[in-house]
């Protein structure tokens, strides 16, 4: 008897692409904004291809948020490369990075949005956005320490709580230049952070 087996469709669309064009997309909407005909549409695929590829929205928009935050979380990490450069000036690097992003993107980041739109109510995303959060942190508290070293950086400084201080700044810079336009604005609130943490005077 002869029997017929049906072989599973290769895919026939690049997964990271995809991902990338639902990131974008959760992006420009947002979470809740965004509906699965939205995704189709985008993606260009329909929905019995995206729910076995990529689960529901919400397991999609954990796989987006991963991607994300693997990205710059990295990008946070090539400050740790050399230890023997100035500390100050690569804090100032850093925040001078995350806000022109931003500026250049002209949207916000996409953790940032999503700790406000969903992370209050879904403790899941709430977990993932955290850790990220406190990696960066360590970013942040790993250089503030070679300051120190350094004697670039007041040895009496509560390093943890600065480091969080910094990582939740980038938001703040950019409210402030959404609202008034004025990157000299932004450029002097970061010195003014940076002589915050200055042995300098």
């Amino acid at each position: 008897m002869y029997i017929c087996r049906i072989m599973p469709r290769k895919k026939e669309f690049d997964y990271e692409e995809k991902l990338e064009a639902a990131m974008h997309l959760f992006w420009e909407q947002g979470y809740h904004f965004t509906s699965l005909s939205d995704l189709e549409s985008r993606l260009k695929i329909n929905r019995s291809s995206i729910y076995p590829t990529y689960g529901d929205k919400k397991e999609l928009l954990l796989k987006c948020l991963d991607r994300y935050q693997k990205g710059k979380l990295s990008e946070y990490q090539s400050f740790l490369r050399d230890k023997s450069h100035n500390a100050l000036e690569d804090l100032k690097q850093i925040l001078v990075m995350a806000v022109k992003q931003s500026i250049s993107d002209q949207k916000v980041c996409l953790a940032v949005k999503m700790v406000f739109e969903t992370a209050l109510a879904d403790e899941e995303i709430n977990r993932m956005l955290l850790t990220n959060e406190k990696s960066i942190e360590k970013v942040y508290l790993a250089i503030l320490e070679r300051g120190i070293l350094q004697n670039l950086i007041k040895d009496d400084l509560d390093t943890e709580t600065t480091a969080a201080f910094f990582a939740s700044s980038s938001a703040t810079l950019l409210k402030n230049y959404v609202l008034h336009r004025d990157q000299n604005q932004v450029d002097n609130m970061i010195q003014l952070m940076i002589q915050l943490v200055s042995t300098k005077k």
